[in-house]
Formats: structure tokens, C-alpha cells, sequence
């Protein structure tokens, strides 16, 4: 898809920082700013390398400060707001901004200064940290130009707050970042750049400051026509090889996407996008030395909730069947008491396993692998792994994971939080979702079902089965006609959420079809937007209706009522499920039109925030900008999955 931007969409300095990009490199490094190139939060950077793939991650160049001089007048193309008030203004001079993964493989930045066009790229290469730069300058009145360019350097650990009084490194002396240019570049002596204001941080309740240092230039003449390249990376180039490196990876980019494509097969303009902006996530991972998906950008790293809910839409369905079957073989390693780690190993730690859901998830995403990738032969070698995860509920294992007397699944107490709304205050928990929630009782069933389905052990049959007379039996809400959310016996076994969703997607389910409209009924009057599911209902006394301010109070909100992306997917999912064995003419026509209605949707939402791709999560009253993680990996492939789904069965 083509996302234009143009002087309407930066009116302001504020309106332009509210936008912006994001390359990746497939190693959890990425490069990402503002679409007007301003760093408007601490985490944007010009190039964010990933020193051990995919979590040790360092930023080392934030941007880079352009200037134009034209017969003597110097004009700052850079964007920055400042906390001295001193803003830098660039964008008066911008034209457009243009990102096209099918066409242009890279974002583009066109600015006009008094009859001087300037056009810039950025490309990020794959499986390197490397990000290179090029300008191309026409000058067809022939005045005096030249362009000055100053990168502006971190050097610190992603995780760190540059610390002003460090020793700032010059230009020979730093061993993490080369630069090459094709233009002459000066070492200065370093020099602190100002502290720069992240207006979208603030608004977040994060660090709302932050410096970069300043140790060389460079400069250049323009005649008539000139393009400038510019490489940042963590290996060694020769300023004769940067037009090369760029075009190159300008090339390589291309092929990629459409390697991508060609692969999956998907045919609508939002599938094809959806496709390409999954590939993002998808990344190495050196500690296993296999594939990993990170959760999102720019915040977080690879979990195995998020890995398990994400991995049908980023691999499965986009025919990345080898990378799909390394990521099950790296968790299948660590399954340690029935459990998945929901954070790998880093440096010496140790596995954390607090995932009520990740191991049932697993054992369903290893059924629905097989059938996509038709590889019958993994069952032999992944079958011990997923009779250990399914004796572990059974028999009862960590954080008070067991199955009950009616074959359903308990789990957690306490401070323990084990499902994805595992958000914790303090000694508080918002949602602590102890006892049988419903999601884990509709994986455990369809997991029980796939066991018997490998091994036709009757067995699993008969415990399947007494799981679903149980839960139709306890988990029916008759008074509101939808599924309860947690058996507990407190206020919150009646909350209506979208967790119940999950119920109609898995592989195998147990609600009879007329309950299912009924669920679906639910979940779109009381929780649907064109971008999400929310989280609780809006009549609900713990309805928060916005996710903003200090961390405590964003925690608050974090799932009560905020708008989740990925829900989305499943509930599409369900749609189209239900449409196809609904025998209602007028209401299975009335679902299809519905669902082209919602997925037409999505093309707006991919423009809001990070272009191209949808963002964690937006406000639960009425959404209109994104929230927490600008890309999120769950929220795309969710999506993706079930456009997939709507355009092979509807």
C-alpha cells in the first residue's frame, strides 16, 4: 500500500511527531522516526543495532542534523523539538512524505528551499546493523549550495538514559559505529548536540528528555544535480563503497518483499500490506540460535504468549513454514514442568515460565503447523514435548496450574500473573483472572482434542469431552447470552470481555452454533471497534476509558476497557467461521458485508501511528490514535490471519 503524508498532516511541529516509520533488520534492530525525521521519543533512532539478537540492543545514532545553505542563508532541514524551546523547524520546508513497501522499498522525504529540491531515502539492511542514507539534491537555478550533515550519536544500551557527563567518544575512538560518506567528513571535538524534548513520551508518562553528542561533519558542495549516500553500521565500509551499500540494499529489499508475497499468495491490496508489515517480528535469536518474534516495537522483546498468539499470522499463513518450525523447536527445548517460558534466557538468566496460556497455545499452533506445512513427520519428534505440557495441567504443575475435579483448568493466586491481562500494581492486581479462565478452558479443551488427534488415544477423547460438558455447563452466562470470563465466584466471573472470543477460534471448539451467534452478537455490540476489541464493557464501574498518563495509572487502564488489536483477528475469525456453516442466506450476507465493511477499515488505521502497521493498543472509549507499542506483533497477525481467512473462505 502507498501511505501519502503531506504539509496538512504537520501543520505544527506536534502534528508532525505524532506519525512515523519503522525499518527493521531481523535482528530486533530497527531504524524509526517521526515522518517529518523528528526523534519524538527516546527509543526513535536512526539506527537501534541489536548487539545479541534479538534484546541486547544498542542506539547508536539518534539522527542526523541536516542544513542547507543557500547563497549564504542557512535553512536547518531537521525537525527536533527542543527543551530550551529553541525548536528546530524543518518541516516548513517538507512536501511529502511517501512510504510504499510494494514500490519504493524505502520512505521518502521530498523538501523544497527556494527553488532547491531535496529528496532522501533511508533503507535498513537485513540480518546486518546497518542504515544508510541518500540525498538526492537538484539545483537546476545553479546558486551556491552546499549541505551540511552532523549524525547525532548515543552510543548507550537501548535500555539507558544517556548520561551527560560520560566521556563522549570521538570520531576514531568508537568501536560499536562506523561511518562512510561519499563527501568530505571532519572530526570535531565532541560535543554535547541539546536536550531534546520526546513530546510522545510525555504524553506517556515516560522520560520526557534526552541528549546525543556531536564528533564530526560532513560537508559537500551542490551544482547542478548531486547524490549525497550516508552509512551507519556496526562493521567497517570505505566511504568509496556508500552509493554501492544503499543501492544495494535498496535491491535487496525488493527482492525480499517480493519473495515475501510470491510465497504467500495473498490477494487483496490490506493482505499483501499486512504480510509485509508482519515481517518485521520475525527475528533471530542468538542464545537457541533459531528464530524468535519479537512482541513489538519499540518496547518490547520476544515473549512466549505473544511468540504462540502471533505465530499462525507472521509464519503459517504466510508460508514461512521453516521459520515457523525453528521457533517451535527453540521453545520446545525449554518446556520445563509442562511450561513454555514466557521471557527467554539473556545473559546467564533464567528462563521465566509465568504463562498460563503459552503452553496450551503451543501445543494447538504445533496442529495448526501441520496442517498448513502438511508435515506429518514433526508429530514424532514433537509429540514427547506435548504429552509432558499436557500432563503437567492435568497432574498439576507451577503457579497453581491444575486441572480440576471437572476436567477444567485453575490457575494462579496471589501476586501471580499468568494470563495476557497480567498487569500488576504495586501489590494490586486489576485483573488478576485467578481460578478458570475462560480462554485457558477453550485452549485446554482444543488442546486435548489435537492430542487425540495425533495419538488417537481415547483417552484424550474422554477428558476432552468431560471438558466440554463442564464448561457449557458452567462457563454460559444465560442472563447476558455470552461466556463468562473467569470461574471464581467473585465480581469478575460476570465481566464481559473479549477473552470469550477465543472459544470460537481454535482449532476445535464446543459451543454449539447458535450459542456462537450469540457470542458474536455480543462482542460487537458491546466491545467491537474498527480497530480493536475492548477489554471490558463501557457500562462496567472498572471501565477506564482512556490509557494515558503515569505508569501506574496507564497500568490501571491497561485492560480495562482499552482497545486490544489482536482480539480483532479472532473475532473476524469467528465471523467468517460462523458464516461458513450458516444456513440464514440474509444473515450469512449480512456477515460477509459486515466484514468487508470492518477489513476496508484497517487501511486508515495503517496510516494512524506507525505507517503500516498497527499499533498494541488505543483508548477503550472511542479510539483515535494508538497507544503503548507503535507496532505490534500480535495486533498485525492476528489481523493478517484473518484477512487470509476472509480471502480464502469468503
Amino acid at each position: 500500500m502507498r501511505f501519502e503524508f503531506d504539509k496538512k498532516d504537520w501543520s505544527a511541529l506536534e502534528e508532525g511527531e505524532k506519525n512515523c516509520f519503522l525499518l527493521t533488520n531481523g535482528l530486533g534492530g530497527y531504524s524509526s522516526l517521526s515522518i517529518i525525521g523528528a526523534a519524538a521519543r527516546g527509543d526513535h533512532a536512526l539506527l537501534m543495532s541489536a548487539k545479541r539478537a534479538p534484546n541486547v540492543r544498542m542506539h547508536l545514532v539518534t539522527n542526523i542534523f541536516e542544513k542547507l545553505i543557500i547563497d549564504g542563508k542557512e535553512h536547518v532541514l531537521t525537525s527536533q523539538r527542543m527543551k530550551s524551546g529553541k525548536d528546530y523547524t524543518g518541516f516548513v520546508y517538507l512536501e511529502s512524505f511517501v512510504y510504499d513497501d510494494f514500490d519504493d522499498a524505502a520512505p521518502v522525504w521530498t523538501f523544497q528551499v527556494d527553488g532547491v529540491t531535496v529528496v532522501k531515502r533511508i533503507v535498513m539492511a537485513h540480518d546486518k546493523n546497518v542504515t544508510a542514507l541518500k540525498y538526492e539534491i537538484e539545483n537546476p537555478a545553479g546558486k551556491s549550495v552546499s549541505l551540511e550533515l552532523m549524525p547525532l550519536l548515543r552510543l548507550t544500551s537501548k535500555k539507558e538514559i544517556f548520561d551527560e557527563g560520560q566521556k563522549l567518544p570521538k570520531l576514531g575512538e568508537m568501536e560499536m559505529l562506523s561511518v562512510a560518506a561519499n563527501i568530505e567528513l571532519s572530526e570535531q571535538e565532541p560535543e554535547l548536540f541539546g536536550m531534546m524534548h520526546f513530546s510522545q513520551d510525555a504524553r506517556d508518562g515516560r522520560e520526557e528528555y534526552g541528549n546525543a553528542f556531536i564528533n564530526h561533519r560532513m560537508n559537500t558542495q551542490i551544482t547542478d544535480k548531486n547524490d549525497i549516500y550516508v552509512i551507519f553500521g556496526t562493521e567497517d565500509f570505505s566511504n568509496a563503497e556508500a552509493g554501492e551499500i544503499f543501492d544495494r540494499l535498496v535491491e535487496e529489499r525488493k527482492e525480499r518483499r517480493e519473495q515475501l508475497l510470491n510465497q504467500a499468495g495473498m490477494s487483496s491490496e490490506l493482505g499483501k500490506q499486512l504480510l509485509l508489515s508482519a515481517d518485521a517480528y520475525v527475528v533471530r535469536r542468538d542464545s537457541t540460535n533459531g528464530k524468535s518474534i519479537i512482541a513489538g516495537y519499540p518496547f518490547f522483546e520476544d515473549w512466549g504468549r505473544d511468540t504462540m498468539i502471533a505465530l499462525a499470522g507472521a509464519t503459517m499463513v504466510t508460508g514461512r513454514f521453516a521459520e515457523c518450525k525453528s521457533i517451535l523447536r527453540t521453545f520446545a527445548k525449554y518446556v520445563k514442568n509442562g511450561l513454555l517460558p514466557n521471557l527467554f534466557p539473556e545473559g546467564g538468566e533464567n528462563p521465566m515460565y509465568n504463562s498460563a496460556d503459552a503452553p496450551l497455545l503451543f501445543v494447538n499452533s504445533v496442529y495448526e503447523y501441520m496442517q498448513y506445512a502438511k508435515d506429518d513427520a514433526f508429530k514424532d519428534e514433537i509429540l514427547p514435548v506435548l504429552e509432558q505440557i499436557i500432563s503437567g495441567y492435568q497432574n498439576g504443575t507451577d503457579f497453581h496450574i491444575k486441572m480440576d475435579s471437572d476436567g477444567l483448568i485453575m490457575a494462579g493466586a496471589g501476586l501471580e500473573q499468568l494470563t495476557w491481562m497480567d498487569v500488576r500494581v504495586g501489590d494490586f492486581l486489576p485483573t488478576p483472572r485467578h481460578g478458570k479462565p475462560v480462554e485457558i478452558n477453550a485452549y485446554w479443551y482444543s488442546a486435548l482434542t489435537v492430542m487425540y488427534e495425533l495419538t488417537h488415544d481415547t483417552a484424550y477423547q474422554e477428558l476432552a469431552s468431560k471438558v466440554k460438558e463442564s464448561f457449557l455447563e458452567k462457563f454460559w452466562n444465560e442472563e447476558e447470552q455470552c461466556l463468562k470470563d473467569v470461574l471464581s465466584g467473585g465480581k469478575d466471573e460476570n465481566q464481559i470481555r473479549c477473552n470469550q472470543i477465543w472459544a470460537l477460534t481454535m482449532p476445535f471448539t464446543m459451543l454449539p452454533a447458535e450459542k456462537e451467534a450469540l457470542v458474536i452478537r455480543k462482542v460487537k455490540d458491546e466491545l467491537y471497534t474498527t480497530v480493536g476489541l475492548r477489554t471490558l464493557v463501557k457500562s462496567d464501574p472498572d471501565f477506564h476509558k482512556i490509557y494515558i498518563g503515569p505508569m501506574e495509572e496507564r497500568d490501571r487502564a491497561y485492560h480495562q476497557g482499552t482497545v486490544w488489536a489482536f482480539p480483532l483477528g479472532a473475532y473476524y475469525r469467528a465471523c467468517i467461521r460462523y458464516a461458513g456453516k450458516c444456513e440464514d442466506v440474509s444473515q450469512k450476507e449480512r456477515m460477509k458485508n459486515e466484514l468487508a465493511s470492518g477489513l476496508d477499515a484497517l487501511g486508515a488505521w495503517l496510516k494512524e501511528g506507525c505507517v503500516s502497521q498497527i499499533a498494541e493498543i488505543y483508548d477503550g472509549d472511542t479510539p483515535t490514535v494508538s497507544r503503548g507499542c507503535y507496532a505490534q506483533a500480535w495486533s498485525v497477525a492476528e489481523l493478517l490471519r484473518a484477512v487470509y481467512d476472509y480471502e480464502k473462505n469468503m
